[in-house]
């Protein structure tokens, strides 16, 4: 087998493993799923896995379609389990990410696609942070960790690849989820310090 086939391979296993831990974290209430920013992840993840598709991609589509499964899975159960607790930015956001899919659809463009899903990744996940910095229990880091790194596989399906478009998605995708897992750790941290500072009785 070649590099590519392996990390192809455990890019998917990763991306799928990834949402188990998640669904439990639902299930469980570890985790509320925020309504908006999951309804945008999964048709983001739909409109990436044709554009890849078209653009050529094969091996590291497959952690896409991975996604596409998990992320419409998550925003099922968020109607149940999550937060509809929404700011305007937050509807700012949403409408940024519709608008974006309304230009992709005019244009027919696979390239513009992946390019334009990097907004509407953007929005989502910045609905997420605003999410997590008001409930840093809400997001459980571990899925989004596990996500990280089948990224990281994903980015490697393409050693053998000329740089282009198809390096975009998988890059940012790294990105991303590290970014997120790093906000949630952040906010989390804060927060305990907060909690420490409100129980400290003065003069000690």
């Amino acid at each position: 087998m070649t590099v590519n086939s392996v990390a192809a391979a455990l890019s998917t296993m990763v991306a799928a493993y990834s949402t188990v831990p998640y669904v439990g974290a639902i299930l469980n209430g570890r985790t509320k799923p925020h309504q908006l920013s999951w309804l945008v992840f999964f048709i983001m993840n739909t409109v990436v896995l044709l554009s890849q598709f078209l653009e050529g991609a094969r091996q590291s589509v497959l952690i896409t379609l991975m996604f596409v499964v998990g992320s419409g899975l998550i925003f099922l159960l968020s109607l149940q389990h999550g937060t509809r607790e929404t700011s305007r930015w937050d509807w700012l956001l949403f409408s940024f990410a519709v608008a974006t899919i309304a230009a992709w659809l005019l244009t027919r463009s696979s390239a513009l696609a992946i390019w334009l899903t990097v907004a509407i990744d953007l929005a989502a996940t910045a609905m997420t942070i605003l999410k997590v910095r008001v409930q840093p229990q809400s997001e459980d880091p571990i899925p989004w960790i596990w996500g990280t790194i089948a990224y990281a596989f994903t980015c490697l399906t393409l050693i053998k690849v000329p740089l282009g478009i198809l390096y975009v998605r998988p890059v940012y995708g790294l990105a991303g989820d590290a970014i997120l897992v790093g906000a949630i750790f952040f906010w989390r941290k804060r927060s305990r310090a907060a909690d420490v500072d409100t129980i400290t009785p003065a003069g000690v």
